[in-house]
């Protein structure tokens, strides 16, 4: 997960030294398409704007498969002038019910990289929580948490201290693991006296959805860890339990191998150099990060540390120009 800023339009001209060519190609992350009375993290494309998104790409761009591009990574094969990959992460059932649909009407491939903790069991993603206490909850007052053996206390009064909190809260939360995650939130939900819910516009799909997803071959499915965690913050055995618990239940769903992965928070301090070992040996092909830049065939990219690019919640012209800045 990555937080679209103001800056990642103008990052675009400087991570990128000329146009894209035939050495390299342009991978672009999505999360959600849907309207969202609340997005603190930034991670929706309207289905309006989505859809003139894929369009303007199916009509302008060669956008392939991840399986294609690995193939072109391996053999050195020169990409076509104007290369576009597009990923998902998250597996929200927003990818299926809505995003699909338009993939396949204007004829482009997509790979949706899935946690897998939240499709056996039905849990919401613990930032959605977050979000639902904190922002669109009304309670006022104090909210009181113990973190780290410290009493530590946020106003909820005004639409600022709301904000705030979450902003403290996902940072903090970012950094743990899945059982001080969810400790902290039982913790939130008890100190502002609410029921935890799972909410059907945040939620991610169960077993016999992403089957559907995957079905007709426009979509490919990826790991993105069991608890949807940040991989850096745990031990290394936690990390391959992680890693190799996610792939075992996505193969046993699908019914065939899981190839590629993509780091939960991916930027660069989310992983580490053991984490690319552990993807290695469990039988992983390529990783995609959250690295600002495009991916090369000229031996500067790493095949464990794909760059991607992340779409924001724009109309067709933004769209156009954020392009033209990598490719002319």
């Amino acid at each position: 997960m990555h937080n679209f800023t103001r800056n990642d339009l103008a990052k675009s001209s400087s991570a990128v030294s000329g146009h894209i060519g035939v050495d390299t190609c342009l991978v672009l992350q999505y999360h959600r398409v849907a309207s969202l009375c609340f997005d603190p993290l930034q991670l929706a494309v309207e289905p309006y704007h989505f859809e003139k998104q894929i369009e303007y790409l199916a009509q302008n761009y060669n956008v392939i498969s991840i399986d294609e591009m690995k193939y072109h990574l391996e053999t050195s094969e020169p990409f076509r002038e104007g290369t576009v990959v597009i990923t998902f992460d998250g597996g929200y059932t927003d990818v299926l019910y809505t995003a699909k649909e338009v993939l396949e009407r204007f004829g482009v491939f997509a790979t949706v990289f899935a946690s897998s903790a939240n499709i056996i069991e039905g849990e919401q993603l613990w930032w959605h929580e977050l979000e639902d206490f904190l922002i669109a909850n009304q309670f006022e007052g104090q909210l009181k948490l113990e973190i780290d053996c410290r009493l530590c206390k946020w106003p909820l009064v005004t639409q600022l201290d709301r904000f705030r909190a979450h902003d403290d809260l996902y940072s903090i939360l970012s950094d743990k693991t899945p059982s001080e995650q969810r400790t902290i939130i039982e913790q939130i939900t008890g100190s502002l006296d609410l029921q935890a819910e799972e909410l059907d516009h945040h939620r991610t799909m169960k077993v016999q959805e992403l089957r559907k997803l995957s079905e007709g071959g426009s979509i490919t499915i990826g790991g993105h860890t069991h608890n949807y965690v940040k991989l850096s913050s745990l031990p290394i055995w936690q990390q391959i339990e992680e890693i190799s618990k996610n792939k075992d239940i996505l193969e046993e769903v699908l019914g065939h191998n899981i190839k590629y992965f993509s780091y939960p928070f991916g930027n660069d301090n989310s992983y580490t150099e053991e984490t690319i070992s552990i993807l290695q040996d469990i039988g992983y092909s390529l990783a995609c990060g959250n690295s600002y830049g495009t991916v090369s065939l000229t031996g500067q990219t790493n095949l464990y540390e794909l760059p991607r690019v992340k779409v924001g919640n724009w109309n067709s012209f933004t769209f156009y120009r954020f392009l033209k800045r990598f490719f002319d």
